[in-house]
């Protein structure tokens, strides 16, 4: 991992001890710009809630390594490339 793959990465905060994590790379009304919500908890630990990269959350005990979990994530994303969605099964109404 490079440097600069972390300097795509920018927090941009929402409260005192919450921001949202965005890539640069990305154009700020984009809604793919924001890869995660990070939370500063109690104990000290970085919440993660990823949205642009994956679903579910981390914890992490430092910024450095939220970041370079999101460049990882970032990557893995763009290998994958656009993904079709699954078709959902018809189900017929309920009746009455």
């Amino acid at each position: 991992m490079e440097h600069d793959d972390i300097r795509q990465l920018v927090l941009t905060p929402l409260a005192d001890r919450a921001w949202r994590l965005c890539d640069r790379d990305v154009a700020r009304n984009e809604v793919a710009s924001v890869i995660a919500y990070v939370e500063l908890l109690d104990s000290g630990a970085y919440e993660a809630v990823w949205v642009a990269v994956g679903l579910g959350s981390a914890r992490f005990p430092t910024l450095e390594g939220l970041f370079r979990a999101a460049v990882e994530k970032l990557d893995q994303s763009r290998s994958l490339g656009a993904l079709k969605p699954a078709p959902i099964p018809h189900r017929p109404p309920a009746h009455a």
